[in-house]
């Protein structure tokens, strides 16, 4: 059986060597976020998992993209997270490993509260068949 920690690392050393990280300008993290971060951050986080020999794990992997300025107002940089929404569906849409597989189960874009930026929710679901 995996632990969520196995299955972190799992997603944290996929996303390190992919090109995602070299895309962005802030930190890859599978803790938390800095606090004080304007920067384009991942932060990956597990939601839930079960046990078995066949054990299902649900990841966050978010990607956080500071607004565009208009004029006064902050909204949406839709051209920055269509490029960095592309990256991450090619990324996550099927990894086969020797005992595990990943898949993108799908993408929201959504506001951060009382932030002047947006996320990329990445929600995978990774197996692991274990022998």
């Amino acid at each position: 059986m995996k632990s969520d920690t196995y299955i972190k690392d799992l997603v944290y050393q996929i996303v390190r060597n992919s090109v995602l990280p070299e895309n962005v300008n802030g930190v890859l993290s599978k803790t938390i976020r800095p606090s004080d971060s304007n920067n384009e951050d991942i932060v990956i986080s597990i939601l839930d998992g079960s046990n078995g020999q066949l054990q299902s794990f649900i990841v966050n992997v978010n990607v956080y993209v500071h607004d565009a300025n208009k004029e006064k107002d902050h909204i949406e940089d839709t051209s920055r997270i269509r490029v960095l929404s592309e990256i991450c569906i090619n990324l996550f849409e099927s990894i086969i490993g020797d005992d595990y597989r990943i898949e993108l189960e799908k993408q929201r874009i959504l506001s951060v509260p009382d932030k002047e930026e947006h996320l990329i929710n990445n929600r995978i679901l990774v197996t692991i068949f274990n022998s």
